[in-house]
């Protein structure tokens, strides 16, 4: 199936340094990724707490980058992970180690809603 592929990240700051964490991802890291091969755009997201409820674990992770991906997805993160194994690429101290992530690859064709465009 055609289409770009989304890959999630998810991630936390290390308490307190939330914003030299989202200086870092804004202005360092999402460029760097952007400039690997196959990835065309990001987009980050906190978690909101509108649907939080008692009864429910909180979910681990704070941020979220929505990446897409074109072309082969696993190539694209192949090269993404020999840049950050091969030092081509700064992370911060300010990140959590460890991140959650998801790789999403098209099944259907986008549908846009009538009159919304695109």
């Amino acid at each position: 199936m055609e289409g770009l592929s989304l890959y999630i990240v998810q991630t936390n700051a290390v308490e307190g340094r939330d914003d030299e964490f989202n200086e870092w991802y804004d202005s360092t890291h999402v460029p760097d990724v952007l400039s690997i091969d196959g990835f065309e755009s990001a987009q980050r997201f906190t978690r909101s707490t509108a649907l939080d409820r008692p009864d429910v674990p909180t979910p681990p992770y704070e941020y979220a980058t929505l990446y897409e991906i074109s072309g082969d997805p696993v190539e694209a993160l192949g090269r993404l992970g020999a840049a950050v194994q091969g030092g081509q690429m700064e992370l911060s101290d300010a990140m959590v180690p460890g991140s959650g992530s998801l790789l999403l690859t098209p099944v259907g064709v986008k549908v846009v809603a009538p009159n919304r465009g695109e």
